[in-house]
């Protein structure tokens, strides 16, 4: 190698900022991971085709805990995992999945997770209750994450109902569910699946001859794949069309474009469109970089001083990872390409951030 060369290399190598370490290998196309509350080692992993898994990130251990009966082609499958917020206490767990028998539909339900025996931390997963069924037109465009505020609602991504372009309207119909952001409170009296919170943006009460469904929180949303909170930040990234990925603070009413827009370009019409009372995205990024955005965390662990406060996303066809500075979301900074196909993040306990690896079946930490 020239001199001249074993310094660029040199210089390259300095400047890579993180890499990923192994920590759970051998699973079933990995769509989602979520840490047990307090937990920096026990996790659940969501497999696209139904296996519920826990696993520990210390030694690799894992066993299967439930075996969904799912619709997996496309899109559909076992999409999304959320600890309640009390789970210590009452041991809820909700997932998100298409159930195999029926039509076509989302199902958001609410389970016990508990232990079989008091000496093994071998789980079960009993008492299904259905909370929330949206049926779906297409087998695609169908979000997947659900997550718990810091208010202690339900938060569901839903995206447009599949196809392409939204060609039903749905993510602008504020009668439906679909291309939206839902807010619900699960923690329902005499067995009812879950109330509307009071203060959700059309709730009728609050606003008067409302026409918009009272879950609704956000709307104009095209398939919000993974978002995360940070603090009481909700942070959305939205997959695109055919052009741009897109990053976005979400908050209380607001219409995010689709399919008005594409992150901040017009898509119908493609020029001129009117953007009056849209919330544009804080990034966005076109197809040279990647096709499909994967969201994660804002970084608040302690292993690496230099990903502090930046919030960290991928792309799940391009493979690469970036970081961009909190709050502001300036400087995007890519710290890793061609990592493989990144089908969602993690955040444990201590701020730290895991990726997982859909088509190898491996979760990583990301690491110095």
């Amino acid at each position: 190698m020239k001199p001249s060369l074993l310094i660029l290399f040199l210089i390259s190598f300095a400047n890579q900022a993180v890499q990923l370490k192994e920590v759970i290998t051998d699973l079933n196309q990995p769509v989602d991971v979520q840490f047990f509350p307090d937990s920096s080692s026990e996790l659940l992993i969501a497999g696209k085709t139904g296996q519920l898994m826990f696993a520990n990130a210390l030694n690799n251990d894992k066993h299967l805990v439930h075996e969904f009966a799912v619709k997996s082609g496309s899109e559909m499958g076992l999409l999304g995992l959320a600890f309640h917020p009390n789970y210590p206490e009452n041991k809820f767990i909700f997932v998100n999945y298409f159930p195999k028998v029926g039509q076509r539909r989302t199902r958001i339900s609410r389970f016990s997770l508990t232990k079989q025996t008091k000496q093994e931390k071998r789980y079960s997963l009993t008492n299904e209750k259905v909370i929330l069924e949206i049926r779906q037109p297409y087998s695609n465009h169908n979000g997947g994450q659900i997550a718990f505020g810091p208010d202690g609602f339900l938060y569901i991504g839903m995206g447009d109902g599949g196809s392409a372009g939204d060609p039903q309207g749905y993510s602008q119909n504020p009668q439906s569910l679909l291309g939206k952001m839902l807010r619900i409170d699960i923690n329902s009296p005499n067995n009812i699946p879950y109330h509307i919170p009071q203060d959700n943006p059309f709730l009728a009460d609050v606003v008067k001859d409302t026409n918009f469904k009272p879950e609704i929180w956000a709307y104009g949303l095209r398939n919000p794949w993974r978002f995360s909170f940070h603090k009481d930040v909700l942070i959305v990234a939205d997959v695109g069309q055919n052009k741009f990925e897109e990053i976005s603070i979400v908050e209380k009413g607001q219409n995010l474009g689709w399919n008005i827009m594409e992150a901040t370009h017009c898509f119908k019409p493609k020029t001129n469109c009117d953007t009056t009372n849209l919330t544009l995205p804080k990034v966005e990024y076109g197809r040279s970089e990647g096709q499909s955005i994967t969201g994660g965390y804002v970084y608040n662990g302690k292993l690496s001083t230099e990903l502090k406060n930046q919030y960290i996303y991928g792309d799940f066809m391009s493979g690469n990872i970036w970081g961009v500075n909190y709050p502001s979301f300036t400087s995007p900074k890519k710290l890793m390409s061609k990592q493989g196909y990144l089908s969602t993040f993690a955040l444990d306990a201590d701020g730290e951030i895991y990726v997982a690896e859909y088509s190898k079946g491996i979760v990583y930490q990301i690491v110095p």
